[in-house]
């Protein structure tokens, strides 16, 4: 999975249409802790696939209504310090400048995560779930 992440990645860098975005932050909608999320986007929807420094996550927005500044979603993924056995959440983000322009975007989500009483990158002991609250934060290009 996470060589389908990194060829996507390289197919949004080296486009130049205008249905591509990049965008970089901090949370789980970036794969964990400091990623970069690389999405297709149409008018009031995108589709994205996030590669971060300890995990990987895939999603998808929407909005209501023709360039808004809010966005409702759906994340799903893994990251290796709260939820190595993965982790899904329902997602709202506020665009600072809309939807389709670039700029500053703050998010939260709330769902489920599992986790094993391992810890960091073993896989050892039953998973238990718990509920969940994430943050994020980033900046589209």
């Amino acid at each position: 999975m996470r060589i389908a992440i990194l060829v996507l990645s390289l197919v949004s860098l080296f486009s130049t249409a205008d249905e591509y975005e990049t965008t970089v932050g901090l949370g789980h909608q970036y794969g964990g802790m400091l990623g970069a999320q690389f999405a297709y986007k149409t008018a009031s929807t995108k589709y994205y696939a996030a590669l971060g420094l300890v995990g990987v996550s895939a999603g998808f927005q929407t909005t209501f209504s023709e360039n808004s500044h809010h966005a409702y979603g759906l994340s799903v993924g893994q990251e290796e310090i709260q939820s190595e056995d993965g982790f899904i959440f329902a997602t709202y983000d506020y665009h600072f400048n809309g939807f389709l322009q670039d700029g500053l975007v703050i998010g939260t989500g709330i769902g489920i995560t599992r986790e094993d009483k391992g810890g960091f990158y073993s896989d050892s002991g039953q998973s238990e779930t718990s509920a969940a609250v994430t943050l994020s934060i980033g900046y589209k290009f």
